[in-house]
């Protein structure tokens, strides 16, 4: 029927449209070489949401007036057309330069926060320590996490804008689904203790979010689905091993610990 076309058109354009908010909370991951982080990354955290938002919001208005239609003839271009077409070629040529410097300066920014999350797993002993664990003894930085990241960056290569945005949203989702489940298994566990939590922040809530992700995950590019379920695959693979075959309970993350080969100026919390 026209509802369900029209429903899924919707949950499609939202699954991949989620792709534009993520990322305003990779800064945490620079907690450890933040001087002063308690008060310091929480800003900053706000000010990204708030300042991001503000100008996708904007600019989302601009070309929805300038460009109200959604056909183009390669959709990985659409923002060079849409530039074309106000203020034609020059204006297109300089839109892409800068359009091209935005992306090096965002995928420098995305592999910076992965490759930290990647060495404070691997120094925790969630992910293998002898790889994941290092630091440069010159920069301090986690090269080898760097290197790693970059590799499995090369997989973008073969995909287009569609295909690789839902492949990163298909990773937020289960994340998010996951935190929502722990809430309720938090509710669940001090219910059993003999505590009364607010049902519908714990119970109600948490339900319709699991609901409501899970729609827009089947919504979500159909080899990015796969390339997903293969990546969460190699994540259960890889849990097996440091935990002993699940026997062990898997390592928590330090986040609150200071590593003595971080420079001085980020040890000082």
């Amino acid at each position: 029927t026209g509802i369900d076309s029209t429903l899924v058109a919707i949950g499609g354009g939202a699954a991949v449209a989620a792709y534009s908010f993520l990322g305003f909370d990779a800064v945490t991951t620079f907690t450890e070489e933040t001087i002063d982080p308690r008060r310091t990354v929480p800003k900053a955290i706000m000010l990204i949401a708030l300042i991001g938002g503000g100008i996708f919001v904007v600019v989302a208005y601009a070309v929805q007036l300038v460009h109200p239609g959604g056909v183009f003839e390669n959709s990985d271009a659409a923002a060079f057309e849409i530039a074309k077409s106000i203020g034609g070629h020059l204006f297109g040529a300089i839109f892409l330069a800068a359009l091209v410097i935005a992306q090096f300066t965002s995928g420098i920014a995305a592999q910076a926060a992965g490759s930290r999350l990647l060495y404070a797993m691997g120094r925790d002993g969630v992910l293998p320590r002898s790889f994941f664990g290092k630091l440069s003894p010159r920069f301090h930085t986690p090269v080898l996490s760097l290197l790693a990241i970059a590799v499995i960056g090369l997989i973008a290569i073969f995909m287009n804008v569609a295909t690789s945005t839902s492949f990163i949203n298909f990773g937020a989702f289960l994340a998010f689904i996951m935190v929502n489940v722990s809430v309720i298994v938090y509710w669940a566990r001090e219910r059993r203790g003999g505590r009364s939590l607010n049902v519908w922040l714990y119970l109600v809530c948490p339900i319709i979010g699991v609901l409501v992700i899970g729609f827009l995950l089947t919504q979500l590019d159909v080899h990015a689905i796969t390339l997903g379920a293969i990546w969460l695959v190699v994540g259960a693979v890889i849990l097996a091993v440091t935990t002993k075959g699940f026997r062990t309970q898997p390592s928590e993350l330090a986040v609150d610990s200071v590593d003595s080969d971080l420079p001085e100026a980020a040890q000082q919390v």
